[in-house]
């Protein structure tokens, strides 16, 4: 007998929603440089037009463009040169009719002019050049305020800031920005057998693979851990534990106890503490059925399963997306390669199921391979580029198909 009460993914989604998204995450003010993969909480505006003034974007003669109008290789306009512009100087020179200025790229186009020939369609003869090409007005111009103008929103709120947008906000003097703060993080495995990382095996023992997978994967979402713990299998030392937890953090994480062997005592020590306690025990996910989401205080606790990859699927397709939704409500989408499908697949488990794959460069497109293993074996770790879901509606896979790579980060 199953003894799960199994919910859809989405559904639990929609729970996790429902019930945390009054729960608040601070704020905080930080430098520009330490704001990459923050989510900011607020619009950012321009405080200045970009650019402040007139510029030129080819090296070239800023002219009047009327007085190129009909000008060819065989017939060129000749203008008189009337001075030059210098890069960082502004100038107070002014065009006038028959005149040419020489401008850098990026220099200031100066008054009276409103276009620039490019310095590839003149050829200079002592104080004057010939043109041979016809320009439009605002050719080779970028005009005041044509890139942001003053007070214009450059950056949504809820954005995750990327590498990209420091860029922008340095220059428009934006040097520090609003984000909301790091979610707590508790990260707790459980299991008799579980050692350190540097501890050598005996038999029965396995190192503790799921708190570095979870602490790498929280890292990269922008989140602190501030508590990290292995606990036997011990029902008191467990609760003492986990009251801890929920008493610090936004979100608690146990690995290991969410399935329904004799000492699988996670469900029972969450609902000692108090309600709701277990939201959901069983998720029709394949890997990682049975997960357990539930709520301490005002603590999000999931409870994932032990196996390494049970345990990142588990997180990637429901902690994940609540941390970055419901909490950070970030507007940024989930990003995927698209890739043809290796292999064929039947799949008929009445599941969402995920297959961690590896992609091949064909050079016209990437093909996805299943990566086989059962859910404990480190070599789906290893050798996984990242995985792809196959809806619980579709009966399986077909060679060739398309299929979209949630790529490991």
């Amino acid at each position: 007998m199953d003894m799960f009460t199994v919910k859809k993914r989405q559904d639990v989604l929609s729970l996790l929603d429902e019930t945390f998204h009054n729960k608040k995450i601070e704020t905080e003010t930080v430098d520009l440089l330490s704001s990459v993969g923050r989510i900011i909480c607020e619009d950012l505006h321009s405080r200045e037009n970009v650019p402040a003034f007139r510029r030129s974007t080819v090296d070239g003669y800023a002219v009047r463009s009327k007085d190129t109008v009909g000008c060819s290789d065989a017939l060129p306009a000749f203008l008189n040169i009337a001075g030059e512009t210098r890069m960082g100087e502004g100038t107070d020179l002014t065009l006038n009719s028959f005149e040419a200025i020489y401008v850098p790229t990026g220099g200031i186009v100066p008054s009276g002019a409103d276009a620039v020939v490019m310095i590839e369609y003149t050829e200079k003869f002592d104080d004057d050049i010939a043109i041979s090409r016809p320009v439009s007005q605002r050719e080779n111009i970028v005009g005041i305020g044509d890139d942001v103008t003053e007070n214009e929103a450059v950056i949504s709120k809820h954005t995750q800031l990327k590498t990209q947008h420091v860029g922008a906000l340095a220059a428009l003097g934006i040097s520090n920005v609003s984000v909301y703060k790091k979610p707590k993080v508790a990260i707790l495995s459980t299991g008799d057998e579980l050692v350190d990382v540097n501890s050598e095996l005996s038999i029965g023992k396995i190192r503790d693979v799921n708190a570095y997978s979870l602490n790498s994967m929280l890292n990269v979402m922008g989140c602190e851990i501030i508590m990290q713990a292995r606990i036997k299998d011990d029902f008191e030392k467990i609760k003492e534990t986990l009251e801890k937890a929920t008493s610090q953090c936004d979100i608690v994480l146990i690995s290991g106890g969410s399935s329904v062997g004799n000492k699988d005592m996670t469900p029972e020590i969450i609902n000692a503490l108090g309600d709701p306690g277990v939201l959901v025990h069983g998720i029709a996910i394949k890997p990682g059925k049975p997960t357990i989401v539930a709520k301490v205080r005002d603590t999000a606790v999931f409870g994932l399963p032990g196996h390494p990859a049970s345990c990142i699927i588990s997180y990637k397709s429901v902690v994940e997306p609540f941390i970055k939704y419901t909490l950070l409500k970030s507007q940024e989408k989930e990003r995927f390669i698209k890739a043809k499908s290796g292999f064929q697949m039947h799949v008929s488990s009445g599941r969402d199921v995920f297959y961690m794959v590896s992609l091949d460069d064909s050079g016209d497109e990437y093909v996805a391979h299943p990566v086989h293993g059962k859910s404990g074996m480190i070599s789906l770790l290893s050798k996984s580029d990242g995985f792809i879901e196959i809806p619980m509606e579709k009966e399986g896979l077909q060679i060739g198909e398309e299929v979209r790579v949630q790529l490991f980060r």
